[in-house]
């Protein structure tokens, strides 16, 4: 029997959530000064460093076995080097605001993972959440990339919402596999070699990249934004994440992404200038809708770890 979760691992997911909502935000204004793939590299690079300080000053030496440096790599390749790839090449080619829906539906990939990796049966609700969600995708997906065809103000792109979604699928297997090792290890050990690995695999494509397309001369408000995905995003709110995943089974962590497109949206009209059109708003609703409708039910929302 598992015992009840603090209420500082529900404290930590919401402001993970709110902290990642602003990040589509400061990703627009550092890619006026960087290219995507460098803003990763810089962003992993600074908050592995800092955080090997803390975590050598704070634990002391600490032994870590080959299979352990062998699952953290896979997690920092995941969750940082394919995920903010993706990410960050798709924010560059569509709106913030559409991109936060998209990466909303990290809940709807964790659930369909779940089932085929743990073997957890969905219920009929949940499989038409998924169904829902998939269809207002759909048409986001559509509607981003007419509007940006057309020159409208939603600025969406085909190719940059496939992008974030990418990233999306590539999350909910991170959460999955999170999970399990942050059960025997503190927040701030995984989430320092998440970052490490993160930048170590990272290398090597924005080399090819700044080879391709040259390096820009960053702006002041371009490195403040890189500085907030840095401080914010890379350390405090993965140490949320990570503190949270002690706790909080995969799944019902995952559906406080939910709120990561009210903030991002939010942020986007008012910092920004984005705007939905009508259509793209009534896409977002039914993605939102459908990944409610996924997570309410109790199904598969059982802990990963004691599968």
């Amino acid at each position: 029997m598992h015992s009840r979760p603090p209420a500082s691992a529900y404290a930590a997911a919401v402001g993970m959530t709110v902290a990642f909502g602003l990040s589509f935000v400061a990703t627009k204004y550092a890619l006026r000064g960087y290219e995507p793939l460098l803003i990763a590299l810089l962003r992993f690079s600074l908050a592995g460093g800092i955080l090997w300080v803390v975590w050598r000053f704070r634990r002391g030496p600490e032994r870590v076995s080959r299979g352990e440096l062998g699952r953290l790599a896979a997690l920092g390749f995941i969750s940082l080097t394919v995920y903010f790839s993706f990410e960050n090449l798709g924010i560059a080619r569509t709106s913030a605001s559409e991109a936060a829906i998209l990466i909303a539906t990290i809940p709807l990939f964790v659930v369909i993972l779940n089932a085929f990796t743990l073997r957890e049966r969905n219920t009929a609700r949940q499989w038409a959440g998924i169904a829902l969600s998939f269809a207002g995708i759909a048409a986001l997906v559509l509607l981003g990339g007419r509007v940006a065809g057309g020159g409208g103000a939603g600025g969406g792109s085909l190719t940059g919402n496939l992008l974030v979604l990418a990233a999306s699928l590539s999350a909910g297997a991170y959460s999955i596999l999170a999970r399990r090792l942050l059960v025997s290890r503190p927040a701030l050990f995984v989430t320092t070699f998440q970052n490490l690995f993160g930048a170590l695999f990272m290398l090597p494509l924005a080399l090819a990249e700044a080879a391709l397309v040259g390096v820009r001369h960053p702006t002041p408000r371009a490195t403040g934004g890189l500085l907030f995905l840095t401080v914010v995003c890379s350390i405090t709110a993965f140490l949320l994440l990570n503190y949270a995943f002690r706790f909080i089974p995969a799944s019902r962590v995952a559906v406080f992404i939910n709120l990561t497109p009210i903030v991002a949206v939010a942020g986007a009209y008012t910092l920004l200038g984005e705007r939905f059109t009508p259509g793209q708003a009534v896409a977002a609703v039914v993605v939102v809708a459908g990944v409610w409708l996924t997570n309410s039910g109790g199904g598969a929302a059982r802990n990963p770890s004691a599968g």
